[in-house]
């Protein structure tokens, strides 16, 4: 199982949220990770997902402390999502 780092960028492969993008908030357990999309996930309310059902990419956002949620922003969070989020079709969403 890779290892998911605190900001990294990830896609739900699976579930309700299917393709949606999200930012690894901390890993909970072995298998699991707490993920935040600045929206429907804010810090607040991160969403557990199982590593298995998630493809991760190589970007990483630099958002000041991701292990500190008190110094995380919702709106930093969304900002970055839309700026770095694959364009439909593009050969990096294949990967």
């Amino acid at each position: 199982m890779a290892e998911l780092k605190p900001g990294q960028l990830v896609r739900s492969l699976a579930g309700r949220d299917k393709n949606k993008h999200y930012l690894v908030l901390k890993e909970i357990e072995q298998n699991y990770v707490l993920l935040v999309n600045g929206r429907s996930k804010p810090v607040a309310r991160p969403k557990k997902k199982n590593k298995a059902h998630l493809q991760h990419y190589e970007r990483r956002a630099d958002l000041g402390d991701m292990t500190d949620p008190e110094s995380m922003d919702d709106n930093q969070i969304a900002k970055y999502l839309k700026e770095v989020v694959p364009v439909a079709g593009s050969p990096e969403e294949e990967v």
